[in-house]
């Protein structure tokens, strides 16, 4: 069995620099493939797509990623793990999820603790990764992230510590399987099944406006003129914004699609629960497109890949419902 272990950097694959003080990307494949303990019958094969800090990783960036391992499965590869840093984790994870066809088992893990820390988890996490990745169980489920002894599904997965080794999640519906004495279990099947999407053109800049107590018009007009193609809004509850807000929200949208997500990380946003100013059904009337089941930085990239391929706005209504 053919594993591709593809390497992007993080902190799975940073150390000392000398210069000063914290670690920086300093290897790839190759250096981790020398801590892996593959079964027998695995063979591991290496690839240094960059080493890059996660919060550098760009969409195209990522669209390298999926078609790297779409070129890897054609050659004959049975499975992917992909290292990468844990700040855009997630992110990658999901976007990957939109990218990449359901065939065979991807594997994304990363690290909290550099090689040179005391009770560094990069070996641990990328052995697990590999295990899982050359599980028939693992197929059909399109991406996957290991983490912590727990297997998540990627649509689902957020980081919710930033710092601790246990530092994933995906509340409220929990892991789908662990890993238990080396032993790979899964037990759920993820249902995610979303039409295969890649980047089109240029990638615009999509912003991201989270708001709170009595969210200000003046914040919202800052983008009035912005050089960006639509604005996400995380808003409280179930998605919504203070009853000033509503109006300023209302001319933006006649600029640039404008969608209204929830802040509060589980949940999806309401659609007919509330109808004073400022709430769901007031915003769906002056036309705001509704996230959906989709977390604001979720919202973000799929906006940022349909808006890349011309997608006008009923087409980005109907991704978000979907």
């Amino acid at each position: 069995m053919r594993i591709g272990l593809f390497a992007t950097g993080g902190t799975i694959a940073m150390g000392a620099s000398g210069a000063g003080p914290g670690v920086v990307p300093r290897h790839g494949a190759d250096a981790l493939a020398a801590g892996v303990t593959a079964a027998p019958g695995i063979a591991i094969e290496q690839y240094d797509l960059f080493a890059k800090p996660s919060a550098s990783i760009t969409l195209g960036d990522v669209q390298s990623i999926a078609d790297r391992i779409e070129q890897g499965f054609a050659e004959g590869l049975d499975g992917a793990v992909v290292t990468h840093g844990t700040d855009t984790l997630e992110e990658t994870a999901f976007t990957l999820s939109l990218m990449l066809a359901r065939t065979r088992p991807v594997v994304i893990t990363g690290a909290m603790r550099s090689a040179g820390e005391v009770g560094a988890d990069g070996p641990a996490n990328l052995n697990a990764a590999i295990a899982i990745a050359a599980t028939p169980e693992a197929h059909g489920q399109g991406p996957l992230v290991f983490f912590g002894g727990e297997i998540h599904a990627a649509h689902l997965v957020r980081k919710v510590h930033s710092s601790r080794l246990h530092a994933f999640s995906s509340e409220p519906y929990g892991p789908i399987g662990q890993m238990t004495e080396g032993g790979v279990r899964i037990e759920m099947r993820a249902l995610f099944r979303p039409a295969t999407l890649r980047l089109g053109g240029s990638v615009p800049a999509v912003a991201i406006l989270q708001a709170g107590l009595d969210l200000e018009p003046e914040t919202i007009e800052a983008f009035a003129a912005a050089a960006i193609g639509a604005l996400v809004v995380a808003g409280v509850g179930g998605g919504h914004v203070s009853s000033r807000a509503a109006d300023a929200l209302e001319r933006l949208n006649q600029r640039i699609p404008v969608v209204i997500t929830t802040r509060v990380g589980m949940g999806e946003t309401l659609r007919a629960s509330y109808g004073y100013p400022g709430s769901e059904t007031d915003l769906a009337r002056r036309g705001i497109l509704n996230g959906g089941r989709w977390r604001p930085h979720q919202a973000r990239i799929l906006l940022q890949i349909l808006l890349s391929n011309g997608v006008a706005r009923d087409g980005i209504a109907a991704s978000l419902a979907g």
